[in-house]
């Protein structure tokens, strides 16, 4: 295989044989498909533009999206969900020194109706073992698989002594990195109202630290100079506990910030995460998180068995399509580290698509560029 379209060509091939359909795409879509449903780094390298009709198009940043929205709009025409596809994909460049790109993919999605919404990965190790397959059948042999899960970390997250509200910023912005980080310094700092704060504010205002909210609400209602506005004696007690309740001292929130670094920090060869991931559960006495580590145990005991070649499980990974939810994978090139192969589940970009929750998806695309500048060692 000497260019891309013998790379575009024999991957074709070879998905259709394992029973992949294979789809044909337009190469413009409107935008707003794209911003909604991806991340920040794709959406600032769009090649965009307005029609005539004073619509945004632009040319398709990647195939995934594309794929998925062709299935939803024909799903009668497919005899199963299980769709490839092969094509160019443009990317503005993001500095000054790099070109603007076209890119080639090939790819597969699985997409599937799944109303108990519990994963047993199958459908995730069908996809890890054709992206395998796919670096075999063309011919390298220096590569390395690379495996997370963001289903992981939003457990790990959740089990945290930490005000619902941090746990929902964390978790939505785990994907913009840097802001992510700041979010971490914030709690660092100390959030909300710590308990001695919150004591002298009641002693202050209302005499008494120990008065519990139906009594606030009974001082409040019989106060007759009370001014509320537009609030109710309700809202204001319930807001006034709320914040209270919203507690992350400076203390708390370096342990905090050190304990959610320590499990991103959590990387190794497969057979080695278990043993690292019950040590740092029994160092910082992490307290509910039984379904994460069984979810961790099943994943490396069945990745063990997929592939004579390294497979390494890295928390901290995936950062930078927003539409994965599950696992994600990346197969890279020894010699160079350039991504060859990348994919994943993506459940909630089929129901952002599609407004229903009951498709779920998995799938990778390859990177043709890459695998044809490792076959001629460029």
């Amino acid at each position: 295989m000497n260019s891309i379209q013998d790379i575009n060509i024999f991957l074709k091939n070879l998905y259709t044989e394992n029973n992949f359909q294979y789809v044909d795409l337009p190469l413009v879509y409107n935008s707003e498909v794209f911003y909604e449903t991806s991340g920040e780094d794709m959406r600032r390298r769009m090649f965009s533009f307005t029609n005539n009709s004073g619509d945004e198009m632009c040319l398709r940043p990647d195939l995934t999206i594309p794929t998925c929205k062709h299935f939803l709009e024909n799903i009668n025409k497919f005899e199963n969900g299980q769709l490839c596809y092969s094509g160019p994909v443009f990317r503005s460049s993001l500095t000054s020194t790099e070109q603007s790109l076209e890119l080639n993919q090939s790819g597969i999605e699985i997409i599937y109706k799944d109303s108990s919404k519990i994963s047993n990965y199958e459908k995730e190790f069908q996809a890890i073992n054709l992206a395998i397959e796919t670096i075999n059948q063309i011919g390298i042999n220096d590569f390395s698989i690379r495996i997370s899960s963001i289903s992981l970390f939003n457990l790990f997250i959740n089990s945290l002594d930490l005000p619902q509200r941090w746990k929902q910023r964390l978790l939505r912005h785990f994907y913009r990195r840097d802001y992510f980080d700041k979010l971490l310094n914030r709690i660092s700092d100390g959030v909300g109202y710590d308990k001695e704060r919150k004591s002298n504010i009641i002693r202050d205002v209302f005499g008494d630290d120990k008065i519990v909210n139906e009594e606030i609400k009974d001082i409040l209602l019989n106060e007759d100079q009370l001014k509320t506005g537009s609030r109710t004696i309700d809202e204001i007690a319930s807001r006034f506990n709320l914040k209270s309740e919203s507690v992350v001292s400076s203390k708390q929130g370096k342990e905090i910030q050190k304990v959610i670094n320590e499990f991103l920090s959590l990387n190794g060869p497969i057979q080695s995460i278990d043993d690292q991931m019950n040590k740092f559960i029994n160092d910082f006495d992490i307290q509910r998180f039984d379904v994460g580590q069984e979810m961790l145990n099943q994943l490396s005991s069945n990745l063990i068995k997929i592939s004579a070649k390294p497979i390494y499980f890295d928390c901290d990974f995936g950062h930078s399509i927003e539409f994965y939810d599950g696992i994600i994978f990346e197969i890279t090139n020894d010699l160079n580290s350039d991504v060859l192969i990348s994919g994943g589940r993506y459940d909630k970009l089929l129901n952002a698509l599609e407004d229903k929750d009951q498709f779920s998806a998995v799938g990778f695309a390859t990177n043709n560029n890459n695998i044809l500048k490792a076959l001629t060692n460029v």
